[in-house]
């Protein structure tokens, strides 16, 4: 691996540049992820959690760090789609991050899980480009793409003690969600693939080369049946997204 240069470096460049410690970011050993603006804002409203004066990325993905029951968190939004979550987790991890656990949106490939429904990723099929950089020639892909069995099974216990039940398998990640093909769709729906979103497999891939933790909670939004089913703006998935909020910040200290 002769990498022309690493996030350590990068986060070496900005400190130097700040005149402060790598610390002083603010980033923690466990990180709670996010697609949602909306998401990421309630959930530091949550922890009373803030923002921190010295994040790479300023106010354009939001950064928070705080305490929940006497843990050092941080939460952070991501930038939608694998290349950009991918590029900030690595310089989170340079920072000394451990463990992410995602909250995000997916679309459901089965008609027994609705809008408002939970997913929980534990392997995964790469139809984006990132992973393919991580696991490299030789690498088993399918041993590369998988969740932390911890963080699974803390997701799917605070999740069953909050009322609701989840499905746990295969996940579908892409790049292109207007090429979700008909046909695709059919296919992997009878290979029992529970649903598709656009980064869910990199992080995984990530996690894997990285030797950190990732598992990513997923609120089904709209349904991919013989018609396109939307579920966003309605209250149901509003009232998904706060239970998902409860679960994540129940889960995220799994050991």
């Amino acid at each position: 691996m002769d990498e022309l240069f690493t996030p350590d470096e990068t986060i070496e460049h900005f400190i130097e540049q700040r005149g402060i410690d790598t610390s002083d970011i603010g980033v923690t050993p466990h990180v709670i992820i996010s697609w949602g603006h909306r998401v990421i804002m309630q959930l530091a409203e949550k922890i009373d959690a803030r923002q921190s004066d010295h994040w790479l990325y300023g106010l354009r993905q939001p950064f928070f760090s705080g305490d929940l029951d006497g843990n050092p968190i941080c939460l952070v939004e991501m930038p939608v789609g694998a290349p950009g979550t991918i590029m900030i987790m690595e310089e989170m991890i340079a920072c000394g991050a451990r463990t992410f656990m995602g909250l995000g949106w997916a679309g459901s490939l089965q008609p027994d899980s609705p809008v408002g429904s939970f997913i929980i990723p534990t392997t995964c099929i790469s139809e984006e480009g990132t992973s393919a950089h991580y696991l490299g020639p030789g690498k088993d892909i399918v041993a590369n793409l998988k969740a932390d069995p911890i963080l699974a099974e803390a997701l799917d216990n605070a999740a069953q003690k909050a009322g609701v039940s989840t499905r746990t398998g295969p996940q579908w990640t892409t790049d292109a969600p207007y090429r979700e093909l008909r046909d695709k769709v059919r296919t992997f729906r009878e290979a029992g693939i529970l649903g598709v979103d656009m980064e869910t497999s990199a992080m995984y891939a990530l996690a894997s080369f990285r030797g950190v933790r990732a598992c990513n909670l997923l609120v089904v939004s709209d349904v991919l049946d013989s018609e396109w089913q939307p579920g966003f703006g309605t209250d149901l998935l509003q009232a998904a997204n706060e239970i998902a909020q409860k679960v994540v910040l129940e889960s995220i200290f799994a050991s």
